[in-house]
């Protein structure tokens, strides 16, 4: 992921900037510094460089966070906002906000997992960090959502059966260098596949409901048009955080599709027939 080279320092704060910057004009990009951009010394007058004598190399340190999720399930989030497009894998992109070893805000940008940083970013001058990739997040044993339906296991044709998902964030604890981290699984998005060839992707689970029957349609039914047996399975997709030594969450970009058990569906039919009553 490249910024323009010639975008002044405001529009490299902005809070909204986007993860793909395509359109920059073509011109040679600038020459690449192991330093701060410049508003970095503007905020810190004893770190700017002289002329006469090497420049200092500030140590900075960077926060990832989820700015479309909020922690409130009634927020619809990056969802409903189209200035914030997806990743090419379908996650959201992590704002990552960098800082200077003093807690200063120095700037900060968004990415997709496997962007490559920005041009003008220094190669060097970051405090090792523990971070925990994606491919360490996958490595983690995330269960899949637990499928039911109503009626249970059995429909009959043209009826409305009722599917439902478990919803359970999930935590794991990891000692990394001489570290305790906790990690946290926290599903997002539920994708359907009902067996007969039709999927569907909801971003809640859905619910138990004791009194349905097939004559009613819900949120997270599906009928089936012929009898038969089929398989319906969920894949759910889980955001990852990760705290160090009890420090603030931080977030994992990308996600991770853990599929869940298979519900065995037996569809039937129904069949008027007359009867004499002598």
């Amino acid at each position: 992921m490249a910024i323009c080279p010639e975008k002044d320092e405001a529009e490299l704060h902005e809070k909204e900037a986007g993860h793909n910057t395509g359109g920059c004009p073509d011109k040679s990009p600038r020459e690449e510094t192991n330093d701060l951009p410049s508003t970095y010394y503007k905020e810190n007058p004893n770190r700017t460089p002289t002329k006469n004598g090497p420049k200092k190399k500030p140590k900075f340190k960077v926060r990832d966070i989820y700015e479309c999720f909020t922690g409130h399930d009634d927020h619809a989030g990056c969802d409903v906002n189209p200035d914030v497009p997806a990743c090419p894998d379908g996650s959201r992109p992590i704002t990552r906000q960098i800082y200077s070893t003093k807690n200063v805000f120095v700037r900060q940008y968004q990415y997709c997992p496997g962007d490559e940083p920005p041009k003008d970013l220094p190669k060097e001058g970051f405090v090792e960090q523990i971070r925990i990739t994606l491919e360490k997040f996958r490595s983690f044993p995330i269960k899949g959502s637990n499928v039911q339906s109503s009626p249970n296991k059995f429909s009959l044709r043209n009826g409305h059966t009722h599917f439902w998902a478990s919803e359970e964030t999930q935590e794991f604890n990891s000692n990394l260098s001489g570290s305790d981290v906790r990690i946290k699984a926290i599903p997002i998005q539920w994708n359907w596949n009902y067996g007969d060839g039709a999927t569907r992707n909801l971003n809640f689970p859905g619910e138990a409901m004791p009194s349905h029957t097939l004559r009613e349609e819900t949120k997270t039914s599906h009928s089936y048009t012929k009898t038969g047996k089929f398989g319906v399975r969920v894949t759910t997709l889980y955001r990852g955080e990760f705290s160090v030594d009890g420090g603030p969450w931080e977030a994992i970009p990308g996600q991770a599709a853990v599929p869940s058990n298979t519900l065995p569906m037996d569809v039937w039919r129904t069949k008027k027939e007359l009867i004499a009553n002598d």
